[in-house]
């Protein structure tokens, strides 16, 4: 039940998962791309873009085979994060990964039993849970999973398992593949991002 969370800030609530561009492969992009307005930008951008694909694609195998979401639910889910940073003295840092908000634990392995109680199995390897007060409904156009707060039948809230960063921060093996098949990709792509910015490809 410890990956089952209730509704409260859950539009606002993300975890995040990032992964560091080297100092001086910066320093080289700006050096290179100094004469050429946003440069910088096209040309990391590009590369970030590609190293976040490589990213998903990667975590997607494992993650799903630990958590009972489908591969495209988990892409769905999972957003990139991509923030160019200058400090005062003028130097250039990226904040670099994956966002998520929760997943509403209908798209988990969630059913109605043959009493009407709500069974869940957010991770593979564990055992189903029979949720006593939940119940599914469509409310405001979406379909969810909802328990009871009171003896009243409202207020109630949506239950959620983790969000897609969380699920990749559970294992550290599969995070290391992650971080790994990122930097990687930024560094073969980034040449030729370099390249295209300079010869003014896809202006």
């Amino acid at each position: 039940m410890s990956d089952i969370v209730r509704s409260e800030g859950q539009h606002s609530t993300y975890a995040g998962l990032t992964v560091d561009i080297a100092e001086d492969s910066l320093d080289r992009v700006t050096k290179l791309l100094a004469g050429i307005n946003g440069g910088i930008y096209k040309a990391v951008g590009g590369a970030l873009t590609r190293a976040a694909a490589a990213g998903k694609t990667a975590a997607k195998q494992p993650v799903t085979r630990e958590y009972s979401i489908s591969q495209s639910e988990f892409l769905s889910q999972t957003r990139n994060i991509n923030h160019f940073v200058r400090d005062t003295g003028g130097g250039l840092s990226v904040v670099f990964g994956f966002r998520g908000n929760v997943i509403p634990l209908i798209k988990f392995n969630t059913r109605v039993n043959n009493s009407g109680q709500v069974v869940t199995q957010v991770k593979r390897s564990g055992a189903a849970a029979t949720m006593d007060r939940a119940f599914t409904a469509q409310m405001g156009g979406h379909r969810g999973v909802y328990e009871r707060l009171g003896v009243k039948r409202f207020p109630v809230e949506e239950l959620y398992g983790p969000a897609t960063p969380q699920m990749m921060y559970s294992n550290e093996d599969v995070m290391d593949e992650i971080e790994d098949k990122m930097a990687e990709t930024y560094e073969k792509r980034i040449d030729h991002e370099i390249l295209r910015v300079l010869n003014g490809w896809g202006r």
